[in-house]
């Protein structure tokens, strides 16, 4: 869960295993973590100089965490000016291009569309019309229920489009979300990451134009702006990158393709495998290494910070299932804290 601030899984283990010891020497932190001398001791000079770990006078030398409030929010707050920064590059663009704008045609770049139906079938267009990469900012309001989008985007990955999704909290803690639509999507090939919250909703298709909600209610998106090639276009795409490389990747499973397209159990990852015959067990062989439905949208919801009584609500659970499940999930992993989750997950390559 470090890696957005810069730390591999390797240096985001041996950090955690400091954070519950005193002190550890090079030796003992490599043999409690089970890396060789020489990472630990390459993974400890790159902390050092961030700030996550200090020496103990001493020979042998030893290791002491600094405080996660400390060395890891000087992280965070590093990685949020550089997105303040592309923010700021964004407004001073806009204002560059809505001063040019005004001297040449108004709508040279920018279109208004109006009405939820309009928006709706343009947003269809988009994902039929874009070739090889779309890209988005995912989080309410929506117009439509969980999983209505998923066959048009399950048709577009088996055309070879990438999607790379980032959903905020909002998102993941709607109702049927998770099993009926991110999941799924995720099984086929999306390229899906978490953060807390974004800053809006956002379509990129191929570099060459972007669709923004200009006014929004509490249940649908009223007015869109369809962005074409200009400098606000780039600036959105900059901001889109520098939430990517800060964001969580949402933890991938397998499911059977034709139960994820009828919503049945298999888009649940309860189904039954052996019913399958034998292309079906293979599957689920290929699945011991991941996650399983249940598994992933904890992961997921435990990533974009969601509280138990949130995730109780996105997955139907009452909240005694859900703690009883989240202090599962912290004993297969091994860990003692959410935080040690996170860690545990990663290392696992399930994160």
């Amino acid at each position: 869960m470090l890696e957005a601030v810069g730390i591999s899984p390797a240096a985001a283990r041996l950090y955690a295993e400091l954070v519950e010891s005193d002190q550890l020497s090079v030796k003992e932190l490599a043999e409690r973590c089970g890396v060789t001398g020489r990472l630990a001791t390459a993974e400890l000079s790159a902390m050092e100089s961030l700030g996550l770990v200090f020496r103990v006078t001493g020979r042998p030398v030893r290791y002491r965490a600094a405080a996660p409030d400390v060395g890891v929010s000087a992280l965070i707050a590093q990685r949020e000016k550089e997105l303040q920064d592309a923010r700021a590059t964004m407004r001073r663009l806009t204002e560059v291009f809505q001063e040019a704008a005004s001297s040449r045609r108004p709508d040279a770049h920018v279109e208004v569309v109006h009405g939820s139906t309009n928006i709706a079938r343009l947003a269809v267009r988009v994902h039929e019309q874009t070739q090889y990469q779309l890209r988005g900012f995912d989080r309410p309001p929506y117009s439509s229920e969980p999983g209505a989008g998923y066959p048009l985007e399950r048709s577009r990955l088996a055309a070879g489009v990438t999607y790379r999704v980032i959903y905020d909290a909002g998102a993941l803690a709607v109702p049927g979300r998770m099993y009926d639509d991110i999941l799924p999507s995720t099984a086929m090939g999306e390229q899906a990451r978490t953060v807390r919250e974004l800053p809006i909703k956002l379509i990129i298709s191929d570099d060459q134009l972007a669709l923004i909600p200009a006014a929004v209610t509490s249940r649908s998106v009223d007015t869109t702006f369809v962005i074409r090639k200009s400098p606000v276009l780039d600036a959105l795409i900059a901001l889109f990158e520098a939430e990517w490389a800060k964001a969580t990747p949402v933890p991938g499973m397998d499911i059977a393709p034709e139960s994820a397209a009828t919503g049945g159990t298999g888009a649940t990852g309860r189904g039954d495998a052996a019913a399958g015959g034998p292309e079906a067990a293979g599957r689920a062989a290929a699945a011991v290494s991941r996650p399983d439905a249940e598994t992933a949208a904890l992961l997921s919801m435990l990533a974009a910070g969601l509280t138990d009584a949130s995730i109780a609500r996105s997955l139907s659970w009452s909240m005694r299932t859900t703690q009883r499940r989240m202090r599962q999930l912290m004993k297969d992993l091994g860990a003692t804290s959410r935080f040690q989750a996170g860690v545990a997950a990663r290392e696992r390559g399930w994160l």
